[in-house]
């Protein structure tokens, strides 16, 4: 397939904590068959939300899975600034990179940026749909 993506953060969770589509998407990426970017800003949250207590990952889980991001992924600096999300304007930082990069897809669970649907060209979607 050769798409570029840009995972929100609510799909990186699902990928290291449970099996579905969220964690197929994250295989998909580390074989190749999806091109992964992020920003910095997109992997501060990350590590930010995995460290929450309520998902109970170890620190070893954790760092191995964000070094893994970090191996496949593609770390780009955002020189657009969007302010389309008003209601939670951190999400604008996936519209900024998937611009940034020209990306086909933003696979994300957050109603703010799925009821977008698309944004200049990227088509903004859930995981299952994705999947579909």
């Amino acid at each position: 397939m050769d798409a570029k993506v840009v995972l929100d953060t609510n799909v990186y969770v699902s990928a290291i904590g449970w099996k579905g589509a969220s964690h197929e998407i994250f295989n998909n990426c580390i074989n190749g068959d999806l091109k992964l970017f992020l920003s910095a800003d997109i992997f501060d949250e990350i590590k930010r939300v995995l460290n929450y207590p309520k998902f109970n990952f170890t620190q070893m889980e954790i760092e191995e899975f964000l070094g893994q991001i970090l191996e496949i992924g593609n770390l780009v600096e955002t020189e657009i600034n969007i302010e389309i999300i008003r209601d939670d304007p951190s999400d604008n930082k996936f519209l900024e990179c998937a611009t940034t990069v020209e990306a086909d897809y933003i696979i994300s669970r957050d109603p703010h940026l799925l009821n977008i649907k698309e944004f200049k060209g990227i088509k903004i979607m859930s995981p299952e749909v994705f999947k579909e």
